[in-house]
């Protein structure tokens, strides 16, 4: 087993020559990182697993810590959402060098019936569902059966669906996602009914999966959770872009198959007329966040009947629409 000697060496440098020296080892290969208590037996391991490396264990051996890894190939790495960056530390007392998780952004093209449709910025996962979740919330195709080929090459999803004839297609370019195939479609004749109620006592419980190690390391991150009615977290996805985190939820309850009016949506962005849309396009009945809405949000609830909840915590919310869709028995004060 290979052994990297890292005694004497201190935060952020520690980082710095691990990373360059397993550069040097084949993937695959298992490692043992010796390195000082303090800081370098804190810090490495964490930064080293946001690299994309897998930690088997970290032990205290004789005043110092071994770190025992194998190494992950850049390439299976280029895949990780998150990425340690060095930064210098800027303070009344002066500079000092320090690291940073960042979000990893990358471009993802989508291509509908062999026309480019989009190019969406996005973290590097889930391709197939927020393809998929795009066009669900974007009103271009129901659910799974419309789908009749998906795959993905190259940074490209190729998406094959039955009809695509009655929209008006654009090469959109989006961070962060608009309503991007029926811009100007208000969807007005969209009303979704209440056929299933949510307890309050779920909704405000239902607040903690908007927290996530990965956005509070990073805070470059939106969450979007798909929970049911039951309070059972079904899919959670983060995704720089708060419509993009909305559309993988989306696309992967239709791969699977699941009805999405027995969930509800747990969304971290604010609420404008585009983020409330995907969720009437998608079938899904209510909303809760913990940003506030827009006017053109709580105008887009009311018309399609959606239940928007805002200001969201584990000890209350506002509703702004369709308030019949909670069942408030035996709800706490």
């Amino acid at each position: 087993m290979r052994k990297i000697d890292l005694r004497g060496v201190s935060c952020p440098t520690t980082f710095l020559k691990a990373k360059l020296a397993l550069e040097m080892i084949d993937a695959g290969e298992t490692v043992e990182i010796l390195m000082d208590a303090g800081e370098p037996s804190v810090n490495l391991p964490r930064n080293l697993k946001l690299e994309g490396h897998r930690v088997l264990g970290v032990e205290e051996k004789t005043g110092s810590f071994v770190l025992t890894l194998e190494v992950v190939s850049s390439e299976v790495r280029s895949l990780e959402p998150v990425r340690v960056y060095p930064s210098v530390k800027l303070t009344k007392n002066g500079l000092e060098p320090a690291t940073d998780p960042v979000m990893v952004e990358e471009t993802m093209e989508l291509i509908i019936n062999d026309t480019r449709l989009s190019t969406i910025v996005t973290t590097p996962e889930h391709h197939r569902e927020l393809a998929v979740g795009y066009m669900v919330t974007e009103g271009a195709i129901k659910g799974r059966n419309d789908i009749e080929e998906i795959s993905e090459k190259e940074g490209r999803i190729f998406l094959k669906i039955k009809s695509f004839d009655q929209f008006n297609i654009w090469h959109e370019l989006r961070s962060s996602g608009c309503v991007g195939i029926n811009w100007d479609k208000r969807d007005e004749d969209t009303s979704l009914p209440i056929k299933r109620k949510f307890g309050v006592n779920v909704l405000l419980a239902s607040v903690r999966h908007l927290y996530d190690e990965t956005q509070e390391r990073t805070g470059g991150a939106h969450s979007a959770s798909l929970v049911h009615a039951d309070g059972t977290l079904m899919y959670k996805a983060l995704d720089i872009g708060r419509h993009n985190a909305i559309d993988k939820v989306v696309g992967m309850a239709v791969l699977n198959g699941d009805d999405l009016s027995d969930m509800f949506l747990v969304s971290s962005g604010r609420q404008p007329a585009g983020m409330v849309m995907k969720a009437v396009r998608a079938g899904i009945p209510l909303i809760v966040s913990k940003s506030a809405p827009v006017s053109s949000g709580i105008d887009s609830a009311l018309r399609a009947n959606l239940t928007l909840c805002c200001y969201a915590t584990t000890q209350k919310l506002k509703v702004f629409s369709a308030s019949e869709r909670i069942a408030v028995t035996g709800a706490l004060s």
